[in-house]
């Protein structure tokens, strides 16, 4: 009997080191003790909360009001009417965070939506997530209802903005739907949250969904059904937190991102952004404050003979054996602020040495706080045979301040790639200077307009309009530019000497084409994506925030805007 039991105690402390070593729980979340915090920390971090709670109502405030008022505009009209194409166009260049804007009939089927032929196809298709009956929007009365986060049928996931359309007699017609980014709503403002207070931001939906979170794994986490990553103590804070509407508290919190466990102090409130949901706003103080950081010694050639030697281990060795040696924390493949990270085609992540709880997880929609989907460009130059990738990540070598990050990839085959990166410390956006939101969303706005002007004028009217100084949409610190699929500069409003030439050989002095890029990027879709290029006036490389969308004929409308001072 003695020997059973022993056996039996013994089984189960080897199934307690597996779940601990498989991440799930560790012996260190708990192990800090819960420090006192004074009423005036919790009302310094309110001070904070307060104008971050403003400017997020202000945002959905003025959403919903456009929504609104392009229904009112569709009201009467025919839902196959061709103006209806434009007038939803135009709502999504008003929308920055939007990703489509769809018309959809009384019986919940798509009539028009944004966006290119891919898009176009799913016309006639049943609207099956987010449908609203009548007397629903009876009951919102003059509001816009919003949708739970959600994951759509166009494969993006986020929350809509929905108001009534009704008919010439005024009977109910349908529906005006605006699919929106909710990571965008957010991001922006919260970064310079973080990079001026060490403060970060997290919401959830009153039912317990997270819907945003600076670590987008997070994100569909259920709060009331926590996962065992989760602390006892996180879960009882999350339970007050949904429960009222404002207040404060701290609890020890396990952060996959970060690997480390840690007190965090929080103070919240209550955004209600529509008709159907209340969101909780919480503020906490989980970084520190960025200060001055050690330069780095790492250079181009390092970052490639590093990643290179990777890419003979795999090949030699397996991918087995070789993710279990890029996962060691204490292997070969780390050297100072290099590692080597591996993630397959679909975005899983493989191996990450300082964040192994992120090993398995599916990161194909990650973003930095700008919204730049980093393992997506990875995915894609990894696809053209590798080369470099710019983004904004944590430094686990500088307490996980965010910088700027120079990754090199290469595909081991056609499932999966590895690569190490280089931090930028001195990059002028790196770590002590904040893009700016607003100007973030105007440069997605400018190029929305362009091709939304492209809808009502035609093309070559808009690449006219581009070289036209005193056009309507430009704006100051913006190059709006046009480009064909083979690389053929259209138009160009910085440099007319361009037009008319191809680029797609042009490269910067990473090896990176500007050109090339923003067309793959057009390609799946369009998006923002960093860049470092030539600019006449400073008579050096400059680094760069690009928009690029696809037009349709095989061309692409983009802008960018210089970031630096």
């Amino acid at each position: 009997m003695k020997r059973h039991a022993f056996s039996k105690i013994l089984f189960i402390l080897i199934v307690l080191l597996f779940i601990s070593a498989s991440g799930c729980i560790t012996p260190e979340q708990e192990t800090p003790e819960l420090q006192p915090v004074s009423e005036e920390y919790y009302a310094e971090m309110d001070d904070v909360l307060d104008p971050y709670i403003q400017t997020i109502d202000d945002q959905m405030k003025q959403i919903t009001a456009l929504v609104w008022n392009a229904a009112r505009e569709l009201d009467g009209v025919p839902a196959d009417d061709p103006s209806v194409y434009l007038t939803i166009m135009k709502l999504k260049s008003e929308i920055p965070l939007s990703y489509d804007v769809e018309r959809i009939d009384k019986d919940n089927v798509l009539t028009m939506i944004t966006g290119e032929s891919d898009k176009l196809s799913l016309i006639g298709v049943e609207i099956i997530t987010n449908q609203y009956a009548e007397e629903v929007f009876k009951a919102a009365g003059s509001q816009c209802i919003i949708s739970k986060y959600t994951a759509f049928q166009n494969g993006e996931s986020g929350i809509k903005v929905s108001a009534p359309i009704y008919d010439a007699e005024g009977n109910f017609d349908g529906t005006l739907q605006v699919i929106m980014d909710s990571g965008y709503l957010f991001s922006g403002p919260a970064e310079r949250l973080r990079t001026e207070y060490g403060y970060t931001v997290w919401v959830a939906q009153d039912d317990g969904s997270v819907i945003y979170d600076e670590d987008t794994r997070q994100i569909g986490v259920d709060l009331t059904n926590p996962p065992l990553g989760l602390t006892p103590s996180f879960t009882k804070a999350a339970a007050e937190i949904l429960t009222n509407e404002s207040g404060h508290v701290s609890y020890i919190y396990y952060s996959a991102e970060l690997n480390n466990t840690s007190q965090r102090n929080a103070v919240w409130n209550t955004v209600e952004p529509g008709y159907g949901q209340t969101w909780r706003v919480v503020l906490v103080d989980n970084f520190p404050k960025p200060g001055e950081i050690e330069g780095t010694t790492t250079t181009q050639e390092e970052i490639e003979t590093f990643v290179v030697n990777a890419f003979i281990y795999a090949n030699k060795e397996g991918e087995e054996k070789a993710l279990a040696a890029f996962n060691d924390p204490k292997g070969e493949f780390i050297d100072g602020e290099m590692y080597i990270f591996a993630a397959d085609m679909n975005g899983t992540i493989l191996s990450h040495p300082y964040q192994p709880a992120l090993v398995g997880k599916d990161s194909w929609s990650a973003e930095d706080s700008t919204g730049v989907k980093y393992v997506q460009r990875m995915i894609a130059r990894a696809q053209q045979g590798g080369g470099y990738v710019f983004y904004l990540y944590p430094n686990p070598n500088q307490n996980y301040i965010t910088e700027l990050k120079l990754s090199y990839v290469l595909p081991i085959n056609n499932e999966w790639f590895l690569g190490a990166g280089m931090y930028e410390h001195h990059a002028a956006f790196s770590h002590t200077v904040s893009i700016d939101w607003q100007k973030r969303n105007e440069l997605i706005s400018q190029v929305r307009t362009m091709h939304y002007l492209a809808a009502v004028k035609g093309i070559p009217a808009v690449t006219d309009m581009m070289m036209d100084p005193n056009s309507s949409f430009q704006r100051e610190g913006f190059y709006p530019f046009a480009v064909t699929g083979n690389g053929t500069i259209l138009a160009f409003s910085s440099d007319k000497s361009l037009v008319g030439t191809n680029q797609l050989g042009l490269i910067n002095s990473y090896g990176m084409s500007f050109v090339r890029e923003g067309i793959s990027l057009g390609k799946s879709g369009g998006g923002l994506m960093y860049m470092l290029t030539w600019d006449q006036n400073y008579q050096r490389e400059v680094y760069v925030l690009d928009y690029v969308e696809p037009v349709g004929n095989d061309t692409y409308f983009a802008s960018y805007m210089i970031l630096e001072d």
